[in-house]
């Protein structure tokens, strides 16, 4: 299963970079490169979708593009999940 959420960008005052889910409650990515940010955040998003879905939650609704305001230092993102199938282990 594969779900789209977007997501921004943002390079921190410390030199690091974040990522956080507009629709993903508390759901964020960090890390020293953009790479590892987006690394972080998606790996984040599995365990978040993984346990909403576990408590048999609904999932959010996706955020349009045209409804994002970003801030000038924020770039937007459109986050692909791919949820691990049953049986997969790290």
């Amino acid at each position: 299963m594969t779900f789209y959420y977007p997501a921004k960008i943002k390079k921190k005052s410390d030199g690091n970079y974040r990522v956080d889910y507009f629709d993903l409650d508390q759901c964020y990515g960090e890390g020293p490169t953009e790479e590892e940010a987006l690394a972080d955040a998606r790996a984040n998003a599995i365990d978040w979708i993984q346990l909403e879905l576990a408590d048999t939650n609904d999932l959010p609704a996706v955020t349009h593009k045209d409804d994002i305001i970003l801030d000038k230092d924020e770039r937007f993102v459109e986050m692909m999940i791919i949820m691990p199938r049953e049986g997969w282990d790290e």
